[in-house]
């Protein structure tokens, strides 16, 4: 795995590609880097519970589709708390799921525990540092 990043202005907004030519923009918070900040982009920090919330839907997804739950559509909301040091890793980590369609409770469990606890790569890098849970609900 290969990415390149290309600084695009004066502060520090890059533009990250892939291998495939994927592209997206990081840049640090507003305020942050002396000022050099814009927020005109995801920080690193949101990227890695970006990359949380979607390694964990894509396993989460993979195994409801297995147990032959009919999942029409899901939002993921993920939160962190970071430590207030230098360097400040998340602390915790809470991903919430709203699943959308005719999904047994009991499955849906199963099903989340799996893909955030066990198959989330993500997830269990994060570990290293954050206590990670994680909660649903089901709309029907």
């Amino acid at each position: 795995m290969k990415i390149e990043l290309n600084r695009v202005n004066e502060g520090v907004r890059f533009e990250a590609t892939s291998e495939e030519g994927n592209t997206l923009h990081i840049d640090a918070g507003k305020g942050k880097m002396d000022g050099m900040g814009l927020g005109s982009a995801f920080s690193p920090m949101q990227l890695v519970l970006t990359g949380v919330a979607g390694c964990a839907v894509f396993d989460l997804i993979h195994i409801l589709k297995k147990q032959r739950q009919e999942i029409k559509d899901v939002k993921i909301t993920v939160e962190g708390d970071r430590r207030d040091a230098v360097p400040s890793p998340f602390e915790t980590v809470n991903v919430h799921f709203k699943l959308f369609g005719d999904i047994n409770e009991g499955k849906a469990e199963r099903a989340v525990a799996l893909a955030v606890d066990k198959y989330c790569s993500v997830a269990e890098m994060v570990k290293s540092t954050a206590k990670i849970t994680h909660s649903f609900e089901i709309v029907k």
